[in-house]
């Protein structure tokens, strides 16, 4: 199908990662305990795919009125063994300090 000159498609990567963001509980991550949101322990991802998926989120916030805040999304991230984040571009408005730790934990490791 063709698209209109100056009508860019989204990018594979790009649809991915709004889809999996959509549907946390669905793609890469569960329920725990106390309704917490767990990534799923199969799940590694890169430090390209968590960049990602964390500028997205804040975007996703902040554009689109039916994307629902995820509580404990930024604690997906605490574990470096699992999660790598290089470069995040956040918002105050929507960023805890529970978030803030979640997120430091990527900077304390040896």
């Amino acid at each position: 199908m063709a698209t209109k000159a100056g009508d860019d498609p989204d990018s594979l990567m790009a649809l991915c990662t709004v889809f999996c963001l959509k549907n946390l509980r669905r793609t890469m991550c569960y329920t725990g305990d106390r309704n917490k949101l767990c990534l799923r322990p199969d799940v590694f991802l890169p430090s390209e795919i968590c960049d990602k998926l964390v500028n997205v989120y804040m975007e996703l916030v902040h554009t689109d009125s039916d994307f629902e805040l995820q509580d404990g999304f930024f604690q997906l991230f605490c574990d470096p063994c699992s999660t790598r984040l290089t470069q995040l571009h956040l918002r105050e408005d929507f960023v805890r300090d529970k978030d803030l730790e979640a997120i430091a934990k990527q900077v304390n490791t040896p």
